[in-house]
Formats: structure tokens, C-alpha cells, sequence
């Protein structure tokens, strides 16, 4: 039986794991973990069997011991892809399962991809929405030609208000130096989308936004520092970090309410661990008065070969969390929102094209199946390589996201794009 590691056990991390247990358990084996918080991999290990001597606190003591496994995994925070993939070339693993991005640097993507290639290492990046049947649809219904020819996109990354506040505001995301702009944050993945939906090499980007609302000039009267540190303005104020992630009732709840474990660092956190974490924790302080500074809506537009044009609209400010596009061409469009595909041909009919009886929140079901095609692609099973985000394939979306960022930043001139 093959074999995988784990290097990182946040919430992706400890999720692509649960997939492997329940679903590809008979075809591949976690036989080490790796992460910084001693509390992660106590709660973590044991699930999984994993001996003291297969548990380790940094990359030093993984790497130190050469490749652990067949394959491993990378879910470690942004800023940390780029060395620790490169290191785990270096030991020898042939199958990588990177979290994405890459990096925010383009350089660093190609070193990674040249290294792989050398050595005949394969870097398999989550874009998982390309993985989940609802997009495949898609793709699918575009390369029928049922729309005619592809002439433009227009599509929306709806965040969700609450959604950008736990992660561009107040988490990990929160700052480009930490981690990386937004547009490549969130969006690499709607970039990587647009890409393959249009087949065709960009030409040149343009983009506008930024950071518009999160910022101290915005807090209402009588704003505290933290939520929970005697604010006037809590009662009335969406953000209310108590609410969002204690008080809520389930009606009108998000997901939020499940992130006890990232807010506190322990599974099954009490409420009391949650109000104190709450009060001295990066999750309690006021969205005005963070020390954010990512893009809480932009634009880019891409102009493509042929003509062809693609716009994604990056936004905080939506009450779901959801994706919508319109792909239109020659002959008629293609409409995708919450779940539902609509195929409209001009003068002769529309239907609803879904095909997937699986329905799961968010993009669940496409980290579903990455994970599983990723264990095919280590077993020798996987018949169409074109099934998996390689690599190669990325880079495109995060020279986008690069350039979309140095157009933004200089006004939304058109840049040209180049290899």
C-alpha cells in the first residue's frame, strides 16, 4: 500500500486527511504528520496511529529523515509553500499535494516547476475547483460547442461579509507580507478557472480596487479596539465577533460557529475558551481597527488570444458565500449560480445542464475528489492527466494575480503578459 505525510494541520490540512480515511483508506496510508502546535498533532496523531517517532514540531526534524513517505502533503500557511515544497523535493518525494497558492512570487513558482521537472517530481497544486462536477459541467457544455464559439466571461467571487472578516480581516490572510495579496489568496482559484473555461493564452490584464471599508476612518462611535472590551457600537454591528462565532442562533448563523478549533486552537473548545480567546485573540478585534491591509473588492479584466475577454469581480460585501458566472458565446450562454447551470441556445431552448447528484457546501466536494485523484496519480490508477491541477497549470493564474496586482496598484494601466 502507498504511503503519505502531512506537513501542516490546520483546517485543510486535518481535512484532506478525514477524505483519505473515509474514502481512499484501502489505497494509501498517513504514516507522519507534521506541524508547529505540539496540541495539533496530540489531537491529530491518534486518529491516525501515528507513532511518537513519526510526529514532528518543525521541518527540520521532518526533512532531517529523507522522504517518510510516497507522497505528501503541504497545507502549511502561504508564505511557507515555497521552501518547504522545494525541501521536500530535496528529500525525495515524488508526489506533492500543495495547498494553494504556490508562492506570491512568480520566480518562485518557476523554480519550483523547473526542480520538479528535473527530477521527475510531481507538484499536484488544490485548485479544487477544477476537480468538482459542477464545474467540469461546464467545461464540458463549453467544449460541445453548444454556445458556439466562447466570446466572454463574466464572473463573481462572492466572499461573504462574515467569511472576509474571519479570514482577510481578522486571520491568517489578513496582510500581504503575511501571506499574499487577495486577488491570489482567494481568487487563483477563479483565475485558474477562467483560464481553462477560455483555452486560450492570455494577453494582457488590467485591474482596479482595494481596500475600501475595513479601516479605522469607518468604525462607528463609540468603536473599542476588541468586541468584547466594553464597545458601544456592538449591538448593532454585523461584525460583533461574540455573535458570529458564539451567540448566533442557528437561523441565522454561518459556518463560523464551527471554527472553535481556529479561533482557540483546541478541538471541541468550550464556550469559555471561546470567549477567551475571543478577548485576547487576533478573532475578537473590531474589523476598523485591524491591521489589515488586503483588497476588499477588486476587478480584473483579461484580455485573451483571439479577442476573447474574461472579468472577475473579487468581493467581501455579499450575505453568502458563493461564485456566479455567465459564459457567453456565438450561439447562446451559460448561466452558474448557487448551484444551479443553465444552458440558454438562442430562439431554441434553456435547461438545467447538472449533472452531480452530490450537493456540498462550498467547494467541498472538489477537495473531495482532488484528494482522490491525487491518491489515483500515486497509485498509477489515474488514466488522464489532464484530470489533475499540476504545476504547470498554475503558474498561469499566478502570473494573472501578479499582474493584475502591479496594474492595480498602478492606476489599472493595461499590462501586457508575458512568460
Amino acid at each position: 500500500m502507498k504511503t503519505i505525510s502531512c506537513i501542516g494541520l490546520g483546517d485543510r490540512g486535518t481535512e484532506y486527511l478525514r477524505f483519505i480515511k473515509h474514502f481512499n483508506s484501502k489505497k494509501i496510508k498517513v504514516t507522519a504528520l507534521c506541524d508547529i502546535k505540539k496540541s495539533a498533532l496530540d489531537e491529530i496523531a491518534p486518529i491516525y496511529k501515528i507513532p511518537e517517532n513519526m510526529r514532528f514540531l518543525s521541518a527540520d526534524e521532518f526533512f532531517k529523515n529523507g522522504a517518510l513517505s510516497d507522497a505528501v502533503i503541504i497545507s502549511t500557511q502561504d508564505k511557507t509553500h515555497f521552501d518547504i515544497t522545494k525541501r521536500a523535493i530535496e528529500a525525495g518525494y515524488k508526489y506533492i499535494l500543495l495547498e494553494k497558492p504556490v508562492s506570491d512570487k512568480i520566480e518562485e513558482c518557476i523554480i519550483l516547476r523547473d526542480m520538479a521537472k528535473e527530477r521527475g517530481v510531481t507538484i499536484v497544486v488544490c485548485h479544487v475547483l477544477r476537480y468538482s462536477d459542477y464545474y467540469r459541467t461546464i467545461k464540458d457544455a463549453i467544449r460541445s460547442g453548444a454556445i458556439g464559439e466562447l466570446i466572454s466571461i463574466n464572473h463573481v467571487e462572492n466572499i461573504g461579509y462574515f467569511h472576509f472578516s474571519h479570514s482577510y480581516v481578522r486571520g491568517s490572510w489578513r496582510r500581504e507580507e503575511l501571506s499574499s495579496p487577495s486577488i491570489l489568496a482567494k481568487c487563483c482559484h477563479d483565475l485558474d478557472l477562467l483560464g481553462w473555461f477560455v483555452d486560450k493564452k492570455p494577453v494582457a490584464v488590467s485591474s482596479t480596487g482595494g481596500l475600501h471599508y475595513f479601516k479605522r476612518e469607518n468604525a462607528p462611535e463609540g468603536a473599542a479596539e476588541r468586541c468584547l472590551a466594553g464597545c458601544k457600537a456592538k449591538e448593532n454591528c454585523v461584525y460583533d465577533c461574540e455573535a458570529l462565532y458564539i451567540t448566533d442562533p442557528i437561523w441565522r448563523a454561518t459556518f463560523l460557529r464551527l471554527k472553535g478549533r481556529t479561533i482557540t486552537g483546541v478541538k471541541g473548545a468550550t464556550k469559555e475558551q471561546k470567549y477567551q480567546a475571543l478577548k485576547e485573540g487576533p478573532y475578537g478585534r473590531c474589523v476598523y481597527q485591524s491591521d489589515n491591509d488586503v483588497c476588499d473588492h477588486q476587478i480584473v479584466n483579461i484580455l485573451f488570444e483571439d479577442g476573447k475577454t474574461a472579468t472577475l469581480t473579487m468581493t467581501a460585501f455579499s450575505a453568502q458565500c458563493h461564485r456566479e458566472s455567465q459564459i457567453v458565446g456565438t450561439k447562446g450562454e451559460i448561466i452558474a449560480r448557487k448551484g444551479k447551470i443553465y444552458l440558454k441556445v438562442f430562439k431554441q431552448f434553456k435547461k438545467n445542464i447538472n449533472k452531480s447528484l452530490l450537493r456540498l457546501p462550498g467547494h467541498i466536494e472538489g477537495d473531495i475528489r482532488t484528494v482522490a485523484s491525487f491518491v489515483r496519480l500515486v497509485n498509477g490508477e489515474l488514466k488522464n492527466m489532464e484530470d489533475v491541477t499540476t504545476i504547470d497549470a498554475t503558474i498561469q493564474s499566478h502570473r494573472l494575480a501578479h499582474l493584475a496586482e502591479i496594474s492595480r496598484k498602478s492606476g489599472g494601466e493595461l499590462v501586457k503578459y508575458e512568460e
